[in-house]
């Protein structure tokens, strides 16, 4: 028996007159009415009401018991309506876990536009390195990763696009720049290594023609899970790397970097936003994803095939 339901039945026939009342004032039918009163006075082992085919009436018993309940009932109802209405309101502390490179390019320069939409909200960014998170102590934990391994995390796609390849112009000068994807495979190359897989592959497709699609087997120089490393082999000289165009677009403005074989885009990589629960989010860390997912369309956009 629903104990909860059956109480607001019960008081809900006593202050309507009637079952039938009772049941639209609680959007449910008649003889769930029924059924959840009967449940109740089988449980307690008295009649709490008089039926007839007139009029519905309280027992002596019944006056007695909803003198009580009614209380309870009435408070648990402003407790379930506080409680929902806490839930609506954008206000607390949001702990959000990111790398240093998503925490600089994509939840920094959100958070102005957040907190001026949302001025009761506070907000603690945790930087960390890492592969796959792990978010017992945030709100949500931020990743990405080429292809989402088979993991225990609830998360949601936030973003999802194709790298180019990128190089500093000391490295071209000093190697040549490759005309072909195949011309890779004698290029000093810098490749991300995710937690699963030891492969050391480029898949490039082609930006005019997608279907055109070339692997090319690598032998990197620098294997790393981190991102923000290979960059910065990469901006040193030391090679080629594939990663997000948005990532990087400081350093291609300044032409501390250059993209390589430009009418090609490599592997495909997915932004993650981790969360501890699936149900019942707080309005805090719906509105960031809400803004995270926005930022991200624009900042984190696949490269235009």
């Amino acid at each position: 028996m629903d104990r909860w339901q059956s109480l607001k039945a019960f008081v809900a026939v006593a202050e309507h007159g009637g079952f039938a009342a009772a049941a639209r004032a609680l959007d449910v039918s008649p003889p769930t009415v029924t059924r959840l009163v009967a449940e109740l006075e089988a449980a307690l082992g008295v009649r709490l009401l008089h039926r007839t085919t007139r009029r519905v009436a309280l027992t002596e018993e019944g006056q007695l018991y909803l003198e009580r309940v009614r209380r309870i009932v009435a408070e648990l109802d402003e407790a379930d309506a506080l409680v929902g209405k806490r839930s609506q309101l954008v206000d607390g502390v949001l702990r959000v876990l990111a790398t240093p490179m998503l925490a600089n390019v994509l939840v920094a320069p959100l958070l102005p536009r957040l907190l001026q939409r949302h001025p009761r909200l506070r907000v603690e960014v945790d930087v960390q390195s890492y592969g796959i998170p792990s978010v017992e102590q945030h709100d949500v934990a931020l990743f990405a990763v080429e292809g989402l391994a088979d993991t225990a995390l609830i998360a949601r796609r936030v973003a999802s696009g194709h790298s180019a390849l990128v190089a500093a112009p000391s490295y071209l000068q000093r190697r040549g720049i490759p005309q072909q994807p195949s011309d890779l495979a004698h290029h000093d190359c810098l490749r991300f290594r995710a937690a699963d897989t030891h492969r050391h592959t480029w898949h490039l497709l082609r930006c005019d023609h997608p279907a055109d699609v070339q692997e090319v087997e690598l032998q990197p120089v620098v294997c790393s899970n981190h991102v923000e490393t290979l960059l910065r082999v990469a901006l040193s000289g030391g090679g080629i790397v594939a990663v997000a165009l948005d990532l990087v677009a400081e350093s291609l403005n300044r032409g501390e970097l250059v993209r390589v074989l430009p009418d090609w885009v490599a592997d495909r990589w997915s932004l993650y936003a981790a969360l501890p629960s699936r149900r019942h989010l707080p309005a805090r860390t719906r509105v960031f994803l809400d803004e995270l997912g926005a930022a991200a369309r624009v900042m984190l956009e696949p490269v235009r095939m």
